[in-house]
């Protein structure tokens, strides 16, 4: 493995330039090509260097070489683009590794990430390690065959380059921490990366309005270009409705911890994460730091954080992502924590293989680090709590007739009359329901004026019944006691050729029914190899009825 030669980096400062002009010829996964960078300061031999007793490192330009290099000698498994330019200029260079690499095929994507801080050097050197195993032991690593084969996975190598070069401007570094960007006005603010997303930025004490201090969280999220380059890609891999990473890291150093969000709360299990999405975490943080000997805990654990990445990424698309804070353990300055040896280089990234293979092999299913159960039941070909938008379309036949409280996935407010009628979600905070507010009475924000609809994605089946699972769901049906058989709240498979039938059906009744969550499975053999849609409707059949219904946590098993 190519960690940290000298000779061959200094030869590729040479053929840097030459090698991205090769590189961006070939089309961009998620971005439109990109022109070659310069022969300027940015990739000449007069760029910023470390130091000739740490010269272990790569810098800037050595870094750009080594990933073009991979690319120029594994084309049909690595490809290189830049997912978008850095403050001054500099692309943000992204590698994707698969076996069919200029197709975007279904398989479980990865992201990985180093240097959101800029004297972090180690972690660019373990993202570069990480590239040269998936690469360099392609074809003779059972392991890391199947993972090539059977993953995408996409590795940022510096996401704050234009701070790696500023850092190596000092005698011998600066200790430098945030990007270099300024206001239009040239005033210097410099932005901490990781206080910049979008998710709970700047509200629990975890980042800094100083502008000059460390944590300094940019004057608004997202108003560092690279946190909006990583964001617009990580949105792009929505497709048809689902998140297509499902496992990450963000390499940072130090400390040698596995950290998972959140950051911002000090509690386990807020409400806008499940139960199950907990337990895989610390299923998959303990299981990684028994391969390399860190120490596993909540990202709060540590210290507060917020407008970090991990949170924005679990949070938005429930993502299973994960800090590494990388070697040492805490020194007592800076210098200690943030500029190992060089020699420690192939030693320290050599330890983790075994931890972060195991999460690039964990992105099929996450849950399957709890027990196997877990697995069978969040895993199969459909899974949703509504905690995100996955896809479902409301009035998909444009047959609805509901005046109000439409089926809507929200945060349910708990509503009562003559006992509880609108529920809290089952799991999350979110749920399928007919009119999430509670409104100014009860039958304020109901069901009313007749037929509501929703719609699933598109599910393929195994072609073998025993295979195919189960459907199971959560569901709360409720009603005054004016109600009649008018009133339902049914589900319905939709086949490929857009027949649809009942597989369940709950009818009104003249007594006053109180919600409550209950759980329902059911068989779909029928339906062994199609592809079909799950579609639930509740109906309000009568005149003045008080008609709540919702649904949660729909899956089809595996």
């Amino acid at each position: 493995m190519r960690l940290t030669p000298r000779a061959p980096v200094r030869l590729a400062r040479a053929i840097g330039p030459l090698l991205l002009a090769a590189a961006v010829a070939a089309p961009a996964v998620v971005a439109t090509p990109v022109a070659a960078p310069s022969t300027s300061a940015r990739t000449s031999a007069a760029e910023p260097d470390f130091p000739a007793y740490d010269s272990g490192y790569h810098n800037w330009t050595e870094t750009v070489a080594e990933i073009m290099q991979a690319a120029a000698d594994h084309p049909d498994i690595v490809k290189v683009f830049s997912i978008g330019k850095s403050y001054q200029g500099r692309d943000i260079w992204m590698a994707k590794v698969s076996d069919n690499v200029n197709t975007d095929e279904d398989e479980p994507e990865v992201l990985i990430d180093a240097l959101h801080h800029a004297r972090e050097h180690l972690t660019t050197e373990q993202a570069l390690a990480i590239l040269h195993w998936l690469s360099d032991d392609y074809g003779t690593d059972p392991t890391v065959t199947r993972l090539v084969d059977t993953r995408e996975t996409f590795i940022v190598f510096a996401l704050n380059p234009d701070g790696m070069r500023y850092d190596l401007t000092g005698d011998p570094f600066r200790a430098w921490r945030k990007n270099r960007q300024r206001t239009p006005s040239g005033t210097a603010i410099y932005t901490d990366l990781n206080r910049n997303y979008g998710y709970d930025w700047g509200c629990c004490g975890g980042s800094s309005a100083n502008k000059s201090a460390e944590t300094y969280r940019g004057p608004a999220p997202w108003s560092a270009p690279e946190t909006r380059a990583l964001r617009d890609f990580v949105n792009s891999r929505v497709i048809n409705g689902v998140q297509q990473i499902r496992t990450h890291i963000t390499l940072h150093t130090n400390g040698e911890l596995i950290l998972w969000p959140y950051g911002h709360t000090k509690t386990n299990v807020p409400r806008d994460m499940t139960v199950q999405d907990h337990d895989a975490f610390v299923a998959l943080g303990r299981a990684m730091a028994a391969r390399n000997g860190y120490t596993a805990e909540q990202s709060s654990d540590l210290y507060i954080t917020d407008g970090d990445q991990i949170d924005w990424l679990y949070f938005q698309h429930r993502i299973f992502s994960f800090t590494f804070e990388l070697y040492p353990t805490e020194k007592p300055t800076v210098w200690g924590d943030h500029y190992p040896d060089d020699s420690r280089i192939a030693a320290q990234t050599a330890r983790n293989r075994s931890a972060i293979l195991y999460l690039i092999d964990h992105a099929d299913c996450p849950y399957a680090a709890v027990d196997a159960a877990a697995a069978n039941r969040n895993c199969g070909p459909l899974y949703d709590d509504f905690e995100l938008d996955r896809g479902w379309t409301r009035d998909p036949y444009g047959t609805d007739t509901a005046t109000a409280g439409r089926w809507e996935r929200g945060i349910p407010a708990p509503t009562s009359k003559s006992g509880p009628k609108q529920l809290a979600a089952s799991s999350g905070q979110r749920a399928l329901v007919t009119g999430a507010a509670a409104g100014s009475r009860p039958a304020a924000n109901d069901l009313d004026g007749g037929r509501t609809t929703m719609r699933s994605r598109p599910v393929t089946l195994d072609a073998d019944p025993a295979k195919v699972g189960q459907l199971s769901f959560y569901y709360l049906f409720a009603h005054a006691a004016t109600s009649t058989s008018a009133d339902l709240f049914r589900v319905q498979i939709e086949a490929q050729d857009g027949t649809r039938t009942t597989v369940f059906e709950q009818r009104g009744k003249p007594v006053d029914r109180d919600g409550a969550w209950t759980q329902v499975y059911l068989s779909i053999d029928a339906w062994a190899g199609q592809t079909v849609r799950v579609v639930v409707q509740a109906v309000d059949g009568g005149a003045g009825n008080l008609v709540e219904a919702g649904v949660d946590d729909v899956r089809i098993r595996r």
